[in-house]
């Protein structure tokens, strides 16, 4: 692919089921708007693109690419009670905002873009296939520039464990890159962003390439501590940058993982590697400049 050079790049972590009004107190740091009636799935969105975008002036055409695991499960989770359990009518923002898309509407309308606004999905590579959507209309000049993140929230109750088993401390997470076509004033590149079939294609294909391989190397929470084990003796001699260990975890784990990369190891090369249940693999090499 052509690289999609990043302009701006942020990462909220934030504690897992913080109060609202915390969240509000943060997003006031980028943006005056007083929020009412938003949950904190649209508030994290929110936080995370205003921060990533803070300095910068937005074309009015830029495209909004929000990436979710499983969206709004607050919200949702809120209302299921109230019509099953409570057996009442839920408040009508609160059904409203069980839409994941309504937080990529409101960051579009604070922001004041009118260009595309999609939220996309996909189990557990969401990020990895938002951002082969923004690289295909790059490609196809239907944009000149593109805000895409990925937001979850805590996956579970603070102190448990992930699905990985690794005891990863939760956290709401929302981490988010402005794209631009022209590298001048970048701060990193999205160089390869690629899918493969199973685990042996993607090591065949990082056996054959010709150019230098990365020099740090960093796996999604789907890639079992055995599994990166064998990852790390086969990509060779690479620092690990275990971003879930250091900040914790969350559905779009990677878009932040990846975010902080970007503005903490200038001048370094990320192999990122993950892979979905039914065992197909992504992989992101991003540059820090």
């Amino acid at each position: 692919m052509s690289p999609l050079y990043i302009h701006g790049a942020a990462a909220f972590l934030g504690e897992a089921e913080a109060d609202a009004n915390l969240l509000k107190e943060e997003l006031r740091k980028y943006s005056r708007e007083n929020f009412r009636r938003v949950n904190r799935f649209i508030l994290l969105a929110l936080i995370g693109a205003r921060k990533c975008v803070h300095g910068h002036t937005l074309a009015p055409d830029t495209g909004v690419y929000l990436t979710t695991e499983h969206g709004n499960l607050g919200d949702t989770a809120a209302v299921l009670d109230e019509i099953y359990v409570a057996r009442s009518l839920p408040k009508p923002f609160s059904f409203i905002n069980t839409m994941s898309n309504t937080a990529a509407f409101y960051l579009a309308q604070n922001l004041g873009t009118r260009g595309r606004n999609i939220t996309v999905s996909s189990q557990r590579l969401s990020f990895e296939r938002g951002l082969d959507l923004a690289a295909t209309d790059f490609a196809a000049a239907a944009e000149g520039s593109a805000l895409i993140g990925g937001v979850d929230i805590a996956p579970c109750p603070a102190g448990g464990e992930n699905r990985a088993g690794r005891g990863w401390r939760p956290v709401d997470g929302s981490g988010w890159f402005l794209l631009r076509p022209e590298r001048e004033g970048a701060c990193g590149a999205f160089a390869e962003n690629r899918s493969f079939r199973d685990a042996a294609a993607c090591l065949a294909w990082l056996r054959g390439r010709l150019d230098a391989p990365a020099d740090v190397v960093a796996f999604g929470a789907a890639i079992a501590a055995d599994e990166a084990a064998r990852w790390q003796e086969a990509l060779g001699p690479a620092a690990v940058f275990d971003y879930l260990g250091r900040y914790g975890t969350c559905d779009s784990a990677a878009a932040c993982g990846i975010a902080l990369f970007v503005n903490d190891f200038p001048g370094r090369r990320l192999t990122h590697l993950n892979r979905d249940p039914r065992g197909n693999y992504a992989l992101l090499e991003v540059e820090a400049f």
